[in-house]
């Protein structure tokens, strides 16, 4: 159930790639170029861990949005094991199997498993250090406090968020010096820190060098920075707490990359579990599992208490797997007949292990209703969060829609692109079209600069900013040509309000050799083609080409209407060229191809309603007339065809 749910359409859910994880990917090109680095300095500083394994899935799978995504996928499916391993030796197989079950359909893990981000590394790191040490622990066996203390330093190479686990190893230890003594301890600490400090050497090394680096981010997010919390630390703290304790039913990340709709991490119906796991463990907190349970959650929850956004879901991702212990434990507990556990020996659960047959029947039936439930739940709404328009803007898919098309130009496509969406100097842009095309065959330019004309018949692409001059534009397509006018995908930065197209395609080729009709409005501008293509039942795409030998006046609007027998159904109105083509940019020898979509409230019906096509001066209202070859008017609107 893990891998199903974290493989299935992992290239296109959640749509496009968020510049974090294409920042990944840039580096693991680098790593596959030779640049090896125990650190990535690029986008405020990234642990190694996965870029490394990024460049492994890309070297297998090319300059795909599946191989950053792949990784992830892999880690969060294989960490199901790690999180039974864990669950069942401090408390028993019953809970094993719950908390592994709850790893595989949360919400929260899922999402963790499909974007290509390191966080995706620190809880299973995490749980296999907490597993070989609480074998170590028992056993008293120095390699296995050696390889726990392997898999502790490795954590430090996974996500900033590890940096508060020495507090927690620190409770944790003293909690153990109080329940088994000091022998149970020594020698096998020192070979814990031992192995951690093997690992973490280089690390370590680094950041000795560069102290910036090591609290840069951190500084920059945490509530004591003055500009967060604007001079009240102790009011804004416990703003934050509440918010941070509320993340567990109450109230999520607000963010919607990291989280859907502020969607808390356990959903209505493991509520219940949740407290009830909650209540076994402080009841017997003494004992090391619930006790360690507890501590691990609360210490982890201090990385997003103490820094703003809270509760951010990448920085809260330390509580995982110990927070879904909780309703796991609360699960056993609904669940009859829990066998004893393994740590400590006696018996976890309060009351009889033999229960009447219909009272057995009922608790697992409310049990596997409740996970039931609760995993529909999720698939439910993690659906209508991938299919969400706002998701797609959040992780950028109009520049992974750009970087599509940029690879699907064809071969002898003079192609170029304003080096506004990528600048190698300084690394700004949308990250995600250098990683996902070889820029290398782009002619990358700056308006201001200038740019030769293409060859005369060469066909021509250019990858425009829309807010910048775009003047250029036709001086570097030679006519005759036929362009075709597009507006890239929607975008929007995380501080804007508005969506906006990312770019404008001019792409122009030869002219084709006749067209199939001429239709001259009051010879200012000719309609050499309209055509009409349903794309749904309530969706029409019209086509239309456009011609004028010199400008066209500024303030021509040409409409497209469905007229039905009662009279105009859907409209749009934009200037000729969809508002994409300058009206001092008409020549001759030029036609404009533009597309436009008609969204109708009902289903289109061919045999009741009409296309047609006008032109008209906003100013006056007045329509131009449509005229044939002799000059005659012949009415003010023309009728599109059906090319169905």
């Amino acid at each position: 159930m893990a891998a199903a749910l974290r493989f299935w359409q992992l290239g296109t859910l959640p749509p496009g790639l968020y510049r974090d994880e294409a920042f990944n990917a840039l580096d693991a090109l680098g790593v596959l170029g030779g640049r090896h680095a125990i650190f990535f300095t690029a986008n405020n500083g990234r642990e190694p861990a996965y870029i490394y394994l990024t460049a492994v899935s890309i070297a297998l799978l090319g300059r795909t949005i599946l191989a950053v995504r792949v990784a992830a996928a892999l880690v969060g499916t294989l960490t199901t094991g790690l999180v039974y391993l864990l669950a069942r030796d401090w408390f028993n197989r019953q809970t094993g199997l719950f908390a592994a079950w709850l790893w595989a359909v949360t919400l929260w893990t899922i999402h963790l498993s499909r974007i290509g981000l390191r966080i995706i590394l620190l809880a299973p790191c995490l749980a296999l250090a907490f597993w070989l040490g609480t074998l170590a622990y028992r056993q008293q066996r120095w390699w296995l406090w050696l390889l726990a203390g392997l898999a502790y330093g490795l954590s430090f190479y996974t996500y900033l968020a590890v940096r508060f686990t020495p507090m927690l190893l620190a409770l944790v230890f003293a909690l153990l010096l109080w329940h088994g003594g000091w022998r149970r301890l020594w020698p096998g600490v020192a070979w814990l820190g031992l192995g951690t400090a093997v690992i973490t050497l280089p690390l370590a090394l680094f950041y000795s060098q560069h102290l910036d680096l090591l609290v840069g981010r951190s500084g920059q997010v945490s509530i004591f920075n003055p500009i967060i919390n604007h001079g009240d630390f102790w009011g804004m703290l416990g703003q934050q707490a509440g918010r941070t304790l509320g993340l567990f039913l109450w109230r999520g990340d607000t963010i919607l990359r990291h989280n859907p709709a502020a969607r808390p991490l356990f959903d209505l119906f493991l509520a219940v579990p949740f407290l009830l796991g909650l209540a076994w463990c402080l009841r017997h907190w003494r004992r090391p599992p619930a006790a360690i349970t507890l501590l691990w959650v609360g210490m982890m929850l201090g990385v997003t208490m103490l820094a703003e956004d809270a509760p951010h879901f990448l920085r809260a991702a330390g509580i995982l797997p110990a927070a879904l212990f909780l309703p796991a434990v609360g699960l056993s507990w609904l669940w009859p007949a829990a066998r004893p556990a393994v740590w400590p020996r006696p018996q976890v659960w309060p009351g009889p292990q033999v229960w009447p047959f219909w009272l057995t029947s009922v608790r697992r039936v409310v049990v596997m209703g409740l996970l039931a439930a609760s995993f529909m739940l999720t698939v439910r709404d993690y659906t209508a969060y991938g299919h969400d328009p706002e998701t797609a803007l959040l992780f950028e898919a109009a520049a992974a829609d750009l970087a599509a098309q940029l690879q699907a130009e064809a071969p002898g496509t003079a192609v170029y692109l304003d080096r506004w969406f990528w600048d190698e100097a300084t690394q700004k842009g949308w990250p995600a079209i250098p990683y996902l095309v070889d820029l290398h065959n782009v002619n990358m330019y700056r308006p201001e600069f200038g740019l030769p004309p293409a060859e005369p018949g060469q066909p021509v692409s250019i990858y425009a900013w829309q807010f910048g001059d775009l003047n250029f534009v036709p001086q570097i397509i030679t006519p005759p040509a036929l362009v075709a006018v597009q507006a890239g995908s929607l975008a929007r930065g995380d501080l804007e309000q508005m969506a906006y197209p990312l770019y404008i395609r001019y792409h122009a080729r030869p002219l084709p050799a006749r067209w199939p009709e001429t239709v001259s409005f009051d010879d200012a501008i000719y309609l050499r083609q309209g055509t009409v293509t349903p794309h749904t039942v309530q969706t029409l795409q019209v086509d239309l080409y456009w011609e004028a030998a010199t400008a066209v006046h500024s303030s021509l609007v040409a409409f497209v209407q469905v007229v039905g027998p009662a009279g105009v159904i859907a409209q749009i109105d934009l200037p000729p060229g969809g508002g994409l083509w300058g009206s001092d940019w008409w020549q001759t020898g030029l036609v404009v191809h533009e597309t436009r979509q008609v969204t109708l409230p009902r289903p289109y019906d061919p045999t009741s309603q009409r296309i047609i096509v006008g032109v008209y001066d906003p100013a006056t209202g007045q329509r131009l007339p449509v005229k044939d070859d002799t000059g005659h008017v012949e009415g003010d609107t023309w009728l599109l065809k059906d090319e169905r």
